[in-house]
Formats: C-alpha cells, sequence, structure tokens
C-alpha cells in the first residue's frame, strides 16, 4: 500500500488526495504535517466528513494517520512514498525543497513560487532531483486540451500561427473576500490564474516564451476606505452593497437563505493589491504572438469564458472549456466542425489525469505528465509579467 505525506491539509489538497481513491491502487494518507492538525485529527476521530474551510476528511483514508506540526518532523519520522503539498502559495517553494532534499515523488500545487528568488531556488534545488513531480495543471492534462493537441500534431490547420486566449473568471470574488485577498501570501493574480492559461497554451504550441509585455488594473475592488480585516457581516453598508451576503441571496439568487457568515471579508478593503483585470502579449521563442486577457468581475450570464483560438494557415481552431466545444474551422474548404465534450468533471477532467499520475509517480516511478520545468517556465512567465505592469516595460522571460 502506498504511503502519502500531505504537507498543509488545504481544500484543494484534500480533495485531490481523496480523488485517487478511483483507480483502485492502494494508498493511505499516512501522515499530515499542518500547524491545524489538532482539528484535522478531532474531525477524523469524530467521523466528520467534512470540517473547517470545506477541508475534505476521507475517513477510509485517514484511520492511521499521523500528524505533526512541521514537514521536517514528518518527513523525519515517516516513512513515505510521495508527498503532497497544499499549503498557502507563499510556502509552496519552502515546502517542495524539503520534500526534494529526499528525492520523493511530489504532488505540488500551483504557483510553484510567487518571488523571483523563490522560483531561482526550486530550479535550482531541482536540478539533481529524479523522483518524478506532478504539478497542479489540471488544463493541460483535460481532455478537451488533449483532443486540441491531437489536432494541431495531426496537421490539420497547420503551424500554429497567433494565439489569443481569455478567462473571464465566474468566481473572481473569492480573490478578493478571503486569504486570497493576501498579496504576499499570493503573489498576485497572474500567479494565481495565468499561470495555468500559460501552461496550456506553451503546451498546445510546443513553443517557450522569449518576450513579455503586460498590463493589469484595480477598477472595482480595493479602492474604498474599508478596513483590510473588515467582516461583510460588520459593516455598515451590507444591506446595500452587492457583495454581501444578503444581496448574493436577494438580488443576485445565490444559495437558499443569507449566509451571515464568519469569513467573508470586504471586498472594497483599501489594503487589497490583486488586480482585477489583466493583459499580457507574449512573443514565443519561434516569434509567434499570444494575446491573453483576464477579468475578476464579469457577471451572470458573462460569466464562465476560458479557451484560446489557436490560427494556423490552414485552419482554426477555437475551443471554451465552460462551453464544452472544439471548433475546428477550415481555411481552404468552407466547412466548419463542433466537437462536443458530456460529463461534469472536475476541472474538467484533468484533476483525474493529475491524480492518476501522481499514483504512478509512487507506484512505478513514471514521469509526469505536469512536470516542475513547467511549474517553473509558468511562474517565471507570470512574474515577468507582473514586472512589465509594474514597470510598463517589455522583458525577455529569463531567469534573473
Amino acid at each position: 500500500m502506498l504511503r502519502v505525506g500531505i504537507i498543509g491539509f488545504g481544500l484543494r489538497v484534500s480533495h485531490m488526495a481523496a480523488a485517487m481513491k478511483v483507480f483502485s491502487i492502494p494508498y493511505k494518507i499516512a501522515a499530515i504535517a499542518d500547524p491545524a492538525w489538532p482539528e484535522i485529527k478531532k474531525a477524523v476521530e469524530e467521523k466528520t466528513q467534512e470540517t473547517f474551510l470545506r477541508r475534505k476528511i476521507d475517513l477510509e483514508l485517514m484511520q492511521d494517520t499521523k500528524y505533526f506540526s512541521s514537514a521536517d518532523e514528518m518527513l523525519d519520522s515517516v516513512e513515505l512514498d510521495g508527498v503532497m503539498v497544499g499549503t498557502r502559495c507563499y510556502l509552496h517553494t519552502e515546502m517542495a525543497c524539503k520534500v526534494a532534499k529526499r528525492n520523493l515523488p511530489l504532488f505540488l500545487e500551483k504557483p510553484v513560487a510567487i518571488t523571483f528568488e523563490q522560483l531561482k531556488t526550486l530550479d535550482k534545488t531541482f536540478q539533481n532531483v529524479t523522483a518524478p513531480v506532478v504539478v497542479s495543471f489540471p488544463l493541460r492534462l483535460s481532455s478537451m486540451a488533449m483532443k486540441v493537441r491531437q489536432i494541431i500534431e495531426s496537421g490539420r490547420i497547420g503551424e500554429i500561427e497567433h494565439v489569443v486566449a481569455w478567462n473571464d473568471v465566474p468566481y473572481g470574488s473569492v480573490y478578493f473576500n478571503n486569504w486570497y485577498r493576501n498579496y504576499n501570501e499570493v503573489g498576485g493574480l497572474f500567479l494565481q490564474k495565468a499561470t495555468h492559461d500559460f501552461d496550456y497554451i506553451f503546451f498546445l504550441t510546443g513553443r517557450k516564451p522569449k518576450m513579455i509585455a503586460a498590463m493589469n488594473s484595480q477598477r472595482i475592488y480595493g479602492k474604498r476606505d474599508k478596513p483590510f480585516e473588515l467582516l461583510c457581516r460588520d459593516c455598515d453598508e451590507k444591506m446595500e452593497c452587492i457583495e454581501s451576503p444578503f444581496n448574493l441571496f436577494y438580488k443576485r439568487f445565490k444559495g437558499d437563505k443569507v449566509d451571515w457568515n464568519n469569513w467573508q471579508k470586504c471586498m472594497f478593503s483599501k489594503d487589497i493589491k490583486n488586480e482585477d483585470s489583466g493583459n499580457a502579449l507574449i512573443e514565443l521563442d519561434n516569434g509567434v504572438q499570444v494575446s491573453y486577457s483576464q477579468n475578476f468581475f464579469v457577471r451572470n450570464q458573462a460569466v464562465g469564458r476560458r479557451g484560446a483560438r489557436l490560427y494556423g494557415y490552414k485552419g482554426t481552431i477555437d475551443f471554451d472549456w465552460y462551453r464544452k466545444t472544439i471548433i475546428v474551422y477550415d481555411h481552404i474548404m468552407p466547412t466548419t466542425e463542433t466537437i462536443e465534450f458530456g460529463g461534469d468533471l472536475p476541472h474538467f477532467g484533468g484533476d483525474r489525469e493529475l491524480a492518476y499520475d501522481f499514483l504512478l509517480a509512487m507506484k512505478e516511478k513514471r514521469p509526469s505528465r505536469s512536470p516542475i520545468e513547467a511549474g517553473i517556465i509558468s511562474a517565471l512567465t507570470c512574474l515577468w509579467a507582473r514586472e512589465s505592469a509594474e514597470k510598463k516595460k517589455f522583458f525577455e522571460v529569463k531567469m534573473p
């Protein structure tokens, strides 16, 4: 039976740890390192299916779990076949490097780093690591992306000559009303969202970035004189604000009742630094240009658009994960093919592929399809995008 260790038992990694069960490869969560381990242990002992902040407690996997307050203590005390890192973003690099010293298979949440210094440390540390690393990039492994890559490799549309990509985030409020609003912990929204999109673009085109220019803006959120820790329920404008739990229910028809919770904070707090829209122009290493746009305040019928147009001389591929379609336009004959996808798997099926890769990384040391190199080049591009937006300059995408 495979023995999995988890550093930082967050919502995302608890979901992924449980998701591996579908493949019927025996494993257990042998150890967890998390400052909140007493609460996790209590939830297991009380047979609670879900605990604080919706972390998934899988009782079958966690009956014999050992708990630690630090990653070093866990790694020094328990024999493991692989480690999953699900801490907050600013700790990803530090924890990944601890695992690297043990040369253990690693599942690493994105972004892999949030500063240039972290990224250089990560790159240097993993130079001689032979154990597979699975970076949490589900979009590249989704069934739609794999089908698009198959069409490209067939030569049907010719070489990719131009890319236009977009991400209108239908759940953008999470980056302003809970812990994601802490800029020093997340590094901005290029690193939070564009890291996925840049990765799948590089994956589909088979190219690396050369130059980047970017802009971002903070037009909506974080613009008022509100305390950073102000909860919506304590605000004197809570009955008028469209983002309040009251109006999420009353005017926007979200949920079945008003939920004055103890975690939702004011999205207009003055110290929020996350941008609410952004754009990047990337030149790939073969001269092809990529245009990318992301938005975090689209609403209702306008929401849910994530995908790209890939232009070749012989044809164009238009795909969108939310629309669940690929459209192939032929430039030679006046024909169009539409490919529709069914199902409703997490991250469009990409999570299942990540889980499978990590299981086989532990069981057979099989190479990852979303390796550490992909995480590094994506984070590097995001960091230069952030730098470009701040300095209003073009930058070469290289390690500083």
